[in-house]
């Protein structure tokens, strides 16, 4: 049971902002900041999307936490589905100036389905050229036919490897020809990943994003209107008052709390207690912040603790090694040790394209500060 889905708490006054910060013309992107679960991309697909569309605006939604690897092809792939219901994907790839190895699309006339294929058997700088030609000619199109609101979730993945920051500048030109027509919402819930992609001077997106903001957290309402919801599908009364206590340890993020009253919903024995106490145990479990931990060697946990409070530290010069040695006692360390170290925190902390490093789950680099042993 999806109860985030099902009894999403609508914002429409918050789109509304988000919408007329944009239409002012003041500025054509905004870029909004929030942990994962704290419901951005509830709130873009069920709030803003609908706001603008009644608007006047065609919506594309690009979600490039599910397509890490390769954030241009779900670029693309969503600005085709924009397209899908009205224009065969043959008509807009014919305009590319270099070809594609293979790009196919089959669709029904009645419009119920287009697929899209693509393959790449060439070097990635030719992938990266044709990827960014496609980005390129389908927001020109859909500029052309109506205005545009293009909503990218966690953009923070553009700023991963070089590769990635070539699909961000193909972007930021697209941006920049469509601007008249053209707006945009990025959302990411890394604060330091994301100044990599707008805010320093040598991003990809420098100024972009515009300023970033805080994603405004759910309130107690959000909790009143749980209890109703809760009480009219139960016939049960949730504790408001110890309910708004849960969510407030949970940082106001919907999605573990309502992971609690789904418990309540489908096991009547259990109490407020009890279901929230599960849905931490799960999450710890999810997270095991103390498991990733524990498979750590020494010198890997004191290199993880010296990458989550100096992001820029050069895990292989000279004063490194020095404080290595300090730290775990043994003066033989060597520069190889500090290498296969990292080779194994490399699913851990990622290196940007600017030689800082950055943790893949920034809650892990935060309970390394705070907690670990």
């Amino acid at each position: 049971m999806n109860l985030l889905q099902i009894w999403h708490y609508h914002r429409p006054e918050l789109a509304k902002i988000y919408l007329d910060t944009l239409n002012a013309g003041l500025v054509t992107s905004t870029t909004i900041f929030a942990p994962r679960r704290a419901g951005k991309t509830s709130f873009l697909r069920k709030d803003l999307s609908p706001a603008a569309e009644a608007a006047g605006y065609v919506v594309v939604y690009a979600d490039l936490w599910q397509t890490k690897l390769s954030p241009g092809v779900s670029l693309v792939r969503a600005m085709e589905q924009a397209l899908e219901q009205k224009t065969t994907l043959q008509n807009i790839t014919a305009k590319l100036k270099v070809p594609v190895r293979k790009l196919k699309a089959s669709a029904e006339m009645a419009g119920s389905k287009l697929e899209g294929e693509l393959e790449f058997d060439r070097g990635d700088k030719k992938i990266q050229t044709e990827i960014a030609l496609q980005i390129d000619t389908l927001m020109e199109e859909l500029c052309r036919r109506k205005p545009v609101l293009l909503l990218i979730d966690e953009a923070q993945e553009l700023a991963k490897t070089r590769e990635h920051e070539a699909v961000a500048t193909a972007l930021r030109t697209a941006l920049t020809k469509n601007q008249a027509r053209l707006r945009v919402v990025f959302t990411g819930s890394s604060r330091t990943q994301l100044a990599h992609v707008f805010s320093n001077s040598d991003a990809p997106l420098y100024s972009t994003g515009a300023a970033i903001m805080d994603f405004p957290l759910l309130d107690r309402n959000f909790v009143d209107y749980v209890a109703v919801k809760f009480a009219a599908s139960t016939k049960r009364t949730l504790p408001v008052a110890q309910a708004w206590e849960f969510f407030l340890k949970f940082k106001q993020q919907p999605e573990p709390f309502l992971m609690g009253i789904v418990d309540m919903v489908l096991n009547p024995a259990h109490s407020l207690d009890d279901a929230m106490a599960l849905v931490a145990g799960k999450l710890a479990h999810a997270d095991n912040h103390e498991g990733v931990w524990a498979s750590l060697d020494a010198t890997q946990k004191a290199l993880a603790r010296m990458l989550a409070k100096d992001p820029a530290l050069k895990p292989f010069s000279h004063a490194t090694l020095v404080e290595l040695r300090r730290q775990i006692g043994v003066d033989s360390l060597k520069t190889t040790h500090i290498q296969r170290a990292m080779t194994t925190l490399q699913y851990v902390v990622v290196k940007s394209p600017r030689d800082t490093y950055e943790f893949e789950n920034p809650a892990f680099a935060h309970w390394i500060r705070t907690l670990a042993d």
